[in-house]
């Protein structure tokens, strides 16, 4: 009896020290794997950040060129959030700000910011470094209009019209009444979502746009480099390939102003300008020594196309200068930054293939511009993208950061319900170093009218207790068999309509069904919240599938 009862002990311990063993395991198991779905969320935001960061810098890149159209003395300090961009109605270079506000929403970047600090030469030393030459800010703690190291420039309102806008002729020059310094520090900034995505800063003088010195920037030798212009694009054209990219034919046009260079062995970049008559212009790249010396005329042009400056340039960025020698003079070094893209841009992952049974698919496909041996290249160019189906140019949404190029219906912002049939796909898209490229597929959609499955609801977030008092709202709602109809889907919060048809292509993602939402403005701490979510799938019969729903509530914290 003993024995037995010592048996009974041994083996309820061993089954306790067998259970704790196993809960133990479960608790080590889920840590690892919360700490594995930890990692991957974190390398997917800080990819997607990487990308954001690619994508805004070309378009912070093509602004700035687009800013560079517009006359020196109307380049002023915007916003496109603002009525007429902080300017006037009529203001004369309106639609290059509307153009690059388009470019930047079409590529999901919704807000960009100008602004300037004028800036002049330290003549007199004011910031105490020892030097005379380097550049410091227009300086007015007086608010008497001039500077206030150097009278000479200054600025106020001389038509007495209210504002600082306009110019006037004085002792036979144009001055502007904006402090007139002739060299503008420009800050370009663009904004997703309200918050700031990239800034890029150039110095913009008078000089680029006229060739004229002033008293503001001038030195012992002046030199003017007209070409190649900073932050250019370069291309090769010699080989076979390289020279069909660039002239494959496509619908769109690239923008004006955005033309590239060419520099490639057989013919060389070219590099022009003005300077004093008859001096040697030196120019190098990086930290090369003096690559080429062309020569100014009398009237100080020079021109030259050295084969040395060409073949030092490598894929990516660049950094040439130049500086103007004579008689043992010299001019300040002159700087440019180019880019040299030596591939075309790529196509990848188009969809849908084959037979769908959804008439509302997502159809997409990728375009890249990665380089051949870095991916620092042009980029694509958002202008040019086109989406035909069947021949017959389509809408679509291009998301910079993604390279995704996806078919939408101009009504709804979402993907088009489309017919049963078979659809010929094109895409046409182009870098901004000129190269294109176009590629076709093809899908058929086939929907049965009977499907005997609703339309599956999943996926509710949050549930319970949300991660915060602003949180995320969402579900995937999908059918396998017929497809969703997107202008069906209609999710409430506490009884309101936040989604229905007139906004669902903001909230809608077709390539997995995800409907997403996120209130305006944060919920109170400790309150309960109520989600419903409702959609129909396009089979008719029979008709007590058409239809599902569900509802859901969290709390936050």
């Amino acid at each position: 009896m003993g024995r037995r009862g010592r048996t009974a002990r041994s083996g309820r311990s061993q089954g306790g020290s067998i259970l704790l063993e196993t809960v133990l395991a479960i608790l080590i198991m889920t840590t690892v794997g919360v700490a594995l779905i930890a990692m991957v969320q974190k390398y997917m935001v800080v990819t997607l950040k990487a990308r954001e960061q690619v994508s805004c810098g070309r378009l912070a890149q093509t602004g700035f060129a687009r800013l560079k159209n517009v006359d020196f003395y109307y380049l002023f300090a915007t916003d496109s959030d603002s009525a007429n961009h902080g300017l006037w109605s009529a203001y004369p270079y309106k639609a290059v700000l509307d153009g690059i506000r388009s470019t930047l929403r079409a590529s999901k970047f919704d807000r960009f910011r100008v602004t300037i600090v004028f800036m002049r030469r330290d003549t007199s030393d004011a910031d105490g470094d020892g030097s005379t030459s380097d550049l410091i800010a227009f300086a007015d703690a007086d608010g008497n209009g001039a500077d206030d190291y150097d009278s000479g420039i200054r600025g106020f309102d001389q038509n007495g019209d209210g504002d600082t806008y306009d110019t006037y002729t004085s002792g036979g020059r144009t001055v502007a009444e904006q402090p007139d310094t002739h060299i503008k520090k420009v800050t370009f900034d663009v904004f997703r979502r309200g918050r700031l995505a990239c800034s890029q800063t150039e110095y913009v003088s008078l000089e680029q746009f006229s060739g004229n010195s002033n008293p503001s920037s001038e030195a012992v030798l002046s030199l003017q480099l007209s070409t190649p212009t900073n932050n250019a694009v370069l291309y090769q054209a010699d080989t076979a390939a390289l020279a069909a990219a660039r002239a494959l034919a496509i619908t769109q046009a690239f923008p004006a102003g955005l033309e590239p260079f060419r520099a490639d062995a057989a013919s060389p970049m070219l590099a022009a300008g003005e300077t004093d008559p008859l001096a040697e212009v030196d120019l190098y790249v990086g930290g090369s020594g003096v690559l080429a010396s062309p020569a100014a005329d009398a009237s100080g042009a020079f021109s030259d196309s050295p084969a040395a400056v060409t073949g030092a340039l490598a894929e990516g960025y660049n950094e040439v200068a130049a500086q103007a020698v004579k008689d043992g003079y010299t001019s300040p070094i002159t700087r440019r930054t180019v880019l040299l893209d030596l591939a075309p841009p790529r196509t990848a992952s188009p969809a849908p293939t084959g037979t769908v049974n959804t008439r509302a698919p997502q159809v997409a496909i990728t375009l890249s511009d990665p380089g051949v041996s870095t991916t620092v290249a042009s980029g694509i160019c958002p202008d040019v993208i086109t989406l035909k189906a069947g021949g017959v140019v389509v809408p679509f949404q291009y998301d910079a950061t993604t390279g995704q190029v996806v078919w939408i219906d101009s009504g709804t912002n979402t993907v088009p319900v489309l017919a049963d049939g078979t659809y010929a796909m094109t895409v046409e898209g182009g870098d901004y170093a000129g190269y294109k490229t176009t590629q076709t597929w093809s899908f058929t959609v086939n929907v049965d009218a009977t499907d005997h499955s609703a339309p599956a609801i999943a996926e509710k977030s949050p549930i319970g207790m949300a991660d915060s008092q602003l949180p995320e709202i969402s579900v995937r709602v999908f059918d396998n068999q017929s497809g969703v109809i997107p202008a069906s889907i209609r999710m409430t919060l506490d009884g309101e309509v936040v989604v229905d048809a007139a906004n669902i292509g903001s909230h809608y993602d077709a390539s997995d069904g995800t409907v997403s939402y996120t209130p305006p403005t944060a919920f109170e701490a400790g309150s309960v919240h109520l989600v419903s979510i409702q959609a129909d799938h396009f089979a008719t019969n029979p008709a007590d599938k058409v239809t599902s729903a569900d509802t859901w509530g969290f709390s936050v914290p």
